[in-house]
């Protein structure tokens, strides 16, 4: 959960952005749609250097349940969930 993307609590993914808003309080975060507004230019201009770890990455409730996996992993797992479902 951070206050730094938005000015409003919400769930992310954590990344370059959310770490800075860790060293930050959270009463000296402006209000939405304050932060929000520079928190969009602060991606602009990051991305438009190739750096893109300072976008809102925005997570549901159940985000915290991602498990980290290659592509390949992911595909038979979800394949393998299928067929399983399927099964009478």
């Amino acid at each position: 959960m951070t206050s730094a993307i938005s000015g409003r609590r919400a769930r992310c993914l954590r990344n370059r952005f959310t770490e800075i808003g860790r060293t930050v309080s959270a009463a000296s975060i402006p209000d939405y749609p304050i932060a929000y507004d520079a928190g969009k230019a602060l991606h602009a201009a990051s991305k438009a250097k190739g750096e893109f770890g300072f976008g809102a990455q925005w997570a549901g409730q159940g985000a915290p349940l991602a498990r980290a996996m290659s592509t390949a992993a992911l595909v038979a797992q979800l394949v393998a969930e299928l067929e399983a479902a399927q099964r009478p």
